[in-house]
Parts: C-alpha cells; sequence; structure tokens
C-alpha cells in the first residue's frame, strides 16, 4: 500500500482533458509535450510534468465595483515554448485564483497591438454592449 502511494506520488501524473501536459528533464532541460490525456509515468526525481489549463476563461477591468470592459481568452498551445521562456515552467491553472488568469489578462489588455502565439481573445464585450439572452 506504501508503495502504491509513493508510485502515485512522484512518477505518475494526471492530465486532464482539457489540459496541455509538459515534461521537463532535469538532466538535459529538455521541455517536451505529453500527447495524451489521463495518467502520465515519468522517472521521479529527474522527470518533472506540468500542466497548462486550455479552457477559455473570462478576464475583466473593473472599477469601483463596476465592470468596465471583458474578454474571453484562451491559451494556445503553439505559443507554448514562448509563453514558457517568458514565465517559466509551473502549473498554470486557469480562474481568478489560477496563476494563467493575470498573465493572460496583461496580454489579453497589452496596449501595443502586438499579437501573442499563445493568446486567442475569443470575444470581445464592452460594458456598452448587451450580451445575447440565453436560449
Amino acid at each position: 500500500m506504501f508503495s502504491a502511494i509513493f508510485v502515485r506520488g512522484c512518477c505518475v501524473t494526471f492530465v486532464d482533458s482539457y489540459e496541455l501536459g509538459y515534461r521537463y528533464d532535469l538532466r538535459t532541460g529538455k521541455i517536451s509535450r505529453v500527447n495524451h490525456t489521463g495518467y502520465v509515468l515519468h522517472a521521479p526525481l529527474v522527470v518533472e510534468v506540468h500542466t497548462v489549463d486550455l479552457r477559455p476563461m473570462q478576464v475583466c477591468i473593473n472599477a469601483n465595483s463596476r465592470v468596465l470592459n471583458c474578454k474571453l481568452v484562451q491559451f494556445q498551445e503553439e505559443g507554448l515554448e514562448l509563453f514558457l521562456s517568458w514565465h517559466g515552467r509551473n502549473d498554470y491553472e486557469s480562474g481568478e485564483g489560477g496563476r494563467l488568469h493575470p498573465i493572460l489578462m496583461s496580454y489579453a489588455y497589452d496596449g501595443s497591438g502586438r499579437a501573442y502565439p499563445f493568446l486567442k481573445i475569443v470575444r470581445e464585450l464592452k460594458a456598452d454592449e448587451k450580451a445575447a439572452p440565453l436560449q
């Protein structure tokens, strides 16, 4: 029982269907993508597996408890290498408390007009627009 818990804790990582997994080899510094979801078996203490959340998330600018502008953004797999070179390797979860949310928010509202290969702006909703009613 102890062996099973030890192996699960240090040698197996679960990559969910909405996540992009990648391996980092501590010996060589090489980063490679995990091409499947589910359980990923890796060497303990030598290889680490991290994930990036691929689900769209809403990022908003608020002032005085009032929403001024919102965007629906999504991480793009094509820009993984650039993103990791700028922000380092880690698990990037979405949502208000996750590490990915503030990073994508800063790039979504970057005033330079530059396109980033790891960021897709799915939709932009301004404060004066009305959301479409649910059907």
